[in-house]
């Protein structure tokens, strides 16, 4: 799924390490689904999906909704959404309109907020069909994620639930993965507190979690396990230059998962 920050260039790198605790009985948990392009890799029955945007929820919901009653990606999903049809719903929702929700449901709110817009950063402009390379770009953000539903490994035994990272009750020795707003970056739908989070991944540490956290910086006390160059075209300096950053990814010292 077309979505900003995705790690789906990088599954196969962090896959291995994501999966070396999972042993059946414990559960997979990953607290800021998105895109859901790491939940969907795993290949474990025991997944659950933590989205705090109800409209991205909501989306995901109607894609399990769908899957188990046999209702396959290419029948209910748009195959276009004009630019009227985006400044309407991207109107709505910054408005808080009423009348948005008699016209579309929360999960096509959640689909033109992310698969439909540039980058797929949250409403952050109309992927508009680019001229110059050919690019359908609706087009193609509805075919990537009709793979990505096809592909998706135990879709029908996951759980998605529409809440807070920190509010919900993760089961003995989760293996938790942590895609968080990046900080000092492109803003995302809301603030976010970033110490809370790095003392939330410290007390869930030492509860005997396995806790992995996605991000290029990361406080003193904590270890770098994992990283890769990349570019980062939503953090370019200036139109048609990206800027090269590393991935990384942590988890707390001592932490029983190294």
């Amino acid at each position: 799924m077309r979505y900003c920050g995705s790690k789906a260039r990088f599954m196969k790198d962090i896959a291995p390490i994501l999966t070396k605790h999972l042993d059946g009985t414990n559960t997979f948990v990953d607290a800021f689904m998105g895109g859901a392009n790491v939940i969907s890799y795993i290949a474990y029955p025991k997944k659950i999906g933590i989205e705090l945007n109800k409209y991205v929820f909501a989306l995901w919901k109607e894609i399990w909704v769908n899957s188990r009653i046999g209702v396959t990606p290419e029948r209910w999903i748009p195959e276009t959404i004009t630019r009227k049809q985006y400044d309407f719903i991207k109107n709505g929702y910054i408005n808080n309109d009423d009348l948005l929700s008699l016209w579309y449901n929360d999960w096509e709110i959640g689909y033109v907020g992310t698969c439909c817009s540039f980058g797929g950063a949250w409403f952050n402009g109309y992927a508009a069909y680019n001229k110059k390379k050919k690019e359908d770009h609706i087009k193609e953000a509805r075919n990537g994620l009709i793979k990505q539903i096809n592909g998706f490994k135990y879709l029908a035994s996951t759980t998605f639930k529409n809440m807070s990272y920190d509010e919900y009750d993760y089961p003995p020795n989760s293996v938790i993965y942590c895609d968080p707003p990046y900080a000092d970056t492109k803003k995302y739908e809301s603030d976010f507190d970033h110490i809370k989070f790095w003392n939330w991944v410290r007390e869930m540490s030492s509860k005997g979690h396995y806790v992995y956290v996605s991000e290029y910086t990361a406080p003193s006390d904590f270890k770098c396990i994992w990283q890769k160059v990349k570019k980062d075209g939503m953090g370019s300096s200036r139109i048609g230059v990206s800027k090269t950053r590393i991935e990384k990814l942590f988890v707390y010292n001592g932490n029983i998962c190294v």
